[in-house]
């Protein structure tokens, strides 16, 4: 079993590694055209599955980490491209964060045991 630090390490580290492939000069960015890249919406959704992974207790905490995140990548693009995007960028983003922190919930449920889980309340 995959131990909690290690999932917060990787979580963390995912989303680090969003942003700095932001500021990556070697154009590592994905481009497919406008309005939204697909591959940014398939990473928010898979660094708010990894963060609901790693903190299945606190959904609130998740859900604001994955606000500060798409807040951080959009400051991060203003800083390289010079333009802020538009504002169905940030909408795609945190609803692919949603999406991905849902996956996630359902991933908890089936990893973790019953017997395990502490109640919320």
């Amino acid at each position: 079993m995959i131990s909690d630090r290690f999932l917060k390490i990787i979580a963390w580290t995912y989303i680090a590694a969003l942003v700095a492939v932001t500021f990556a000069h070697l154009n590592w960015q994905a481009a497919l055209g406008n309005p939204f890249d697909i591959f940014r919406a398939g990473a928010l959704c898979l660094a708010g599955m990894l963060a609901r992974l790693a903190y299945p207790q606190s959904p609130s905490f998740t859900c604001l980490l994955m606000i500060g995140s798409v807040l951080a990548l959009s400051f991060s693009h203003f800083l390289v491209d010079g333009n802020y995007g538009s504002t169905l960028d940030i909408i795609v983003g945190m609803a692919s964060g949603l999406w991905g922190i849902m996956l996630g919930s359902v991933l908890s449920k089936l990893i973790v045991p019953a017997a395990k889980r502490t109640p919320s309340y």
